[in-house]
């Protein structure tokens, strides 16, 4: 019997590294103009939340991550978080799983932020972070709503991250009313439930160019 046959339920690892070379392989099709627009859309749903519209005595916290290579862009909703006076939390990656958070108050700070394009020697990038102070992983605490990256969401709330865990030990940290939306292309929405493992954390939203759909 030969042992070069291929395995038909290859391990969940296996299965999620497939899944992420797909799908980055399919974004490397996008250009700067497009996750450009897209950003904009997203964020126009976004803000369309009644949370962003109710009266409040306290500013809104929001949670966001900066976008890098071929991700949809993040510095309109982070743009228009600033100019609403709302105080913005952003990954500072560290190294391995190691969590940290910056705190942005001002519209300048996050003028100074910028999207990292996908580099050309096959590495991934590194987020743009701010010059600012880092703050630990429970700062996470004390956000009203989170967005985050995906490489795809299904209908029941999994998310296939880029494979390092970091979001997935960052949101033991959230509080559990803060909404969790993740952010991705349309297509990337997928019905077939992904992959997924213990320590994977679901979200509670899927943010798309077309939609904002929460998970039932």
């Amino acid at each position: 019997m030969s042992t070069n046959q291929p395995n038909p339920n290859p391990p969940i690892d296996a299965r999620k590294r497939e899944l992420r070379h797909e799908l980055l392989a399919q974004r490397r099709h996008t250009t700067d103009a497009e996750r450009a627009a897209a950003g904009e859309r997203c964020a126009a749903s976004l803000f369309a939340l009644p949370l962003f519209s109710k009266p409040r005595t306290t500013p809104l916290t929001m949670a966001c991550h900066v976008s890098m290579g071929t991700e949809i862009s993040t510095l309109p909703i982070l743009n228009e978080a600033a100019s609403r006076g709302i105080e913005l939390l952003v990954p500072r990656l560290g190294s391995g799983r190691e969590i940290g958070w910056s705190r942005l108050t001002s519209p300048d700070e996050v003028t100074a932020l910028h999207h990292e394009h996908a580099a050309g020697d096959g590495h991934m990038p590194r987020p743009d972070e701010p010059d600012t102070g880092t703050l630990p992983a429970e700062a996470l605490a004390d956000a009203d709503i989170i967005v985050l990256p995906a490489l795809a969401v299904d209908h029941g709330g999994g998310r296939l991250g880029r494979g390092a865990g970091w979001y997935d030990h960052a949101l033991e940290y959230a509080r559990p009313a803060a909404p969790r939306i993740a952010m991705c292309w349309s297509c990337e929405f997928v019905v077939t439930p992904l992959p997924t493992q213990p320590h994977d954390m679901p979200v509670d939203a899927v943010l798309t160019p077309q939609h904002l759909v929460f998970i039932q």
